[in-house]
């Protein structure tokens, strides 16, 4: 290798290193998406399986009227709204876990409301003392109804009462919306599981119960909606504390509010695994709220011949979810939380996905990486098909350089292989005939001459041209004196046989038609009568 390709090959590694040492410093300055250290895939799945649950009563109410000696009978019909709690769906089915204490209807609720709108839009009566509030005892200013009013409040026998109870599920889905559910089991205790199966199961998320005889962690938490799901109002999250030893659950916060407000009933989870360890039930006098096991709510799934079924949903939502909380918000974690979106329509999904389009549009642009434009200067992306093409094409420098030094080396070896070669052989042309006179060889050189520059293009067909055509046909060359001047016209129509009689005898008697041609020894190319040098190489001649 000359110094001029050792300098270049030089300069191109600079070149290359330089390149490496930029790329690093732009993977340290544009560091990948941080993970979430508060994201679990556990505790995101139970989130996605929340659903709300509003009770209502669907009423008919009748007052029947008969001090004046006619039967008057006034009806009226209501739906009543009677609380809200949360529950759980614990099976791909459709099956809502939640506490009996919220789905038990109030007998006294049901009259009150549905009396005060049967005396203000059916009888005419107007209800004071409850500040407008259906759902508060009142009275009249009337004193004929007043104790009509009362009657109908305390449901006394001619005032006859009917009620209907409703299961309305709001899910937690992208676009709100409700379905109806139906009672599978018949719990009687506040404490007690209640189940509700709701219609379109089979693709819905679900939480996973946790072991039986597991132990609390030291971080749970109770998830509960305190107004209808949707994608801007997503669940509550309370740290609590429980003790499983008495059952209870407990907060720093008053539990009343968020419990009342449609807490009460929603899951307990383990904040590390994402595990349901019970439900919230009723509240107790000290403030707590009582701890609805999960082995409670497995076996009163037993009990109503259901089982807890995790869905497709679950195993594509909490994929992508890991893939967020590992900092993959590419490709890994939209494919994922889109197909999750095929099965459910999560309002939780919706949103992760939401997020990891956002991580990916956020980054710098093609145009802006490669000028350098964006916030962090150009990137990783832009700066990889710039080192692969270094070192492309440095490989094929080398390659080129290396296929020269070595064709030079092959060329100096087979020269110095051939040099000897050529020698040898004039040597042992030389000595062949050790008999032969100095005419003889010199007749030999010219005869050998001519037969060199028989395969050169330059050289003339004179001497075939110039001897007579007897000479041409010469026969087998016999005994007897032989010119050293004449030429190998026959040579290439020779076997080997006739070269070796040749060397051994005479050469046949040449034609009397005046002075032989004459042939130079250097070049081959003949020579004029009586001339003393070569016309074409100038080497001296006779």
């Amino acid at each position: 290798m000359g110094p001029r390709s050792a300098r270049f090959l030089a300069l191109l590694r600079g070149i290359l290193l330089a390149m490496v040492a930029v790329l690093m410093l732009t993977a340290a300055g544009n560091p990948g998406p941080p993970s979430s250290g508060t994201l679990h895939s556990g505790m995101e799945g139970t989130k996605a399986a929340l659903v709300r649950i509003e009770l209502r009563a669907a009423a008919e109410i009748a007052h029947i009227d008969h001090t004046t000696g006619e039967v008057e009978v006034s009806r009226g019909r209501s739906t009543v709204p009677l609380g809200s709690a949360t529950g759980v769906l614990t099976s791909a089915d459709g099956i809502v876990a939640t506490t009996w204490d919220n789905l038990a209807i109030d007998e006294s609720a049901v009259a009150v409301y549905a009396a005060n709108e049967l005396f203000a839009e059916e009888i005419g009566v107007q209800v004071v003392g409850n500040g407008g509030d259906p759902a508060r005892r009142g009275s009249t200013p009337d004193p004929y109804w007043r104790p009509h009013l009362q009657h109908c409040y305390d449901q006394v026998t001619h005032c006859v009462l009917f009620r209907v109870p409703q299961y309305h599920v709001r899910t937690y889905t992208s676009e709100p919306g409700g379905v109806m559910a139906e009672l599978l089991n018949s719990p009687s205790d506040p404490g007690d599981v209640a189940l509700l199966r709701i219609g379109g199961g089979g693709g819905a998320p679900t939480a996973t119960l946790a072991a039986p005889g597991t132990t609390p962690g030291p971080d749970p938490v109770v998830l509960g909606f305190t107004e209808r799901p949707s994608p801007e109002a997503g669940p509550a999250e309370i740290p609590a504390t429980v003790d499983a030893s008495t059952g209870s659950i407990s907060a720093e916060e008053d539990l009343a509010a968020p419990l009342d407000a449609g807490v009460s009933g929603g899951p307990v989870l383990d904040r590390a695994s994402g595990e349901v360890l019970g439900l919230t039930g009723p509240l107790q006098e000290d403030g707590s709220a009582s701890l609805v096991s999960a082995d409670a709510v497995r076996a009163a799934m037993t009990e109503a011949d259901v089982e807890p079924a995790p869905s497709k949903f679950d195993a594509v939502f909490r994929r992508g979810v890991d893939h967020l909380a590992a900092g993959n918000q590419g490709g890994a974690a939209e494919s994922s939380l889109e197909e999750a979106l095929t099965y459910y329509d999560s309002a939780l999904a919706a949103a992760h996905l939401d997020r990891a389009r956002g991580s990916s549009d956020s980054r710098p642009s093609a145009d802006a990486a490669a000028t350098g434009t964006g916030t962090g200067g150009p990137s990783l992306g832009a700066l990889l098909p710039v080192v692969v093409g270094a070192l492309l094409l440095l490989g094929v420098v080398g390659a080129v350089l290396l296929r020269r030094r070595r064709a030079s080396t092959n060329v100096s070896a087979s020269g110095a292989l051939h040099a000897p070669e050529a020698g040898s052989r004039s040597a042992s042309h030389a000595v062949s005939r050790p008999g032969r006179s100095g005419a003889d060889d010199k007749a030999s050189r010219s005869t050998i001459a001519a037969r060199a520059d028989r395969g050169r293009p330059d050289s003339g067909t004179a001497a075939s041209t110039e001897r007579p055509r007897s000479a041409q046909r010469t026969s087998r060359p016999t005994a007897g004196p032989v010119d050293a001047g004449t030429p190998p016209a026959t040579y290439r129509n020779r076997s080997r046989a006739d070269d070796e009689t040749r060397a051994a005898g005479a050469l046949a008697p040449r034609a009397a038609e005046g002075p032989p041609p004459a042939f130079c020894s250097q070049c081959g190319r003949p020579v004029r009568p009586g001339a003393r040098f070569c016309s074409g190489c100038g080497q001296p001649v006779g």
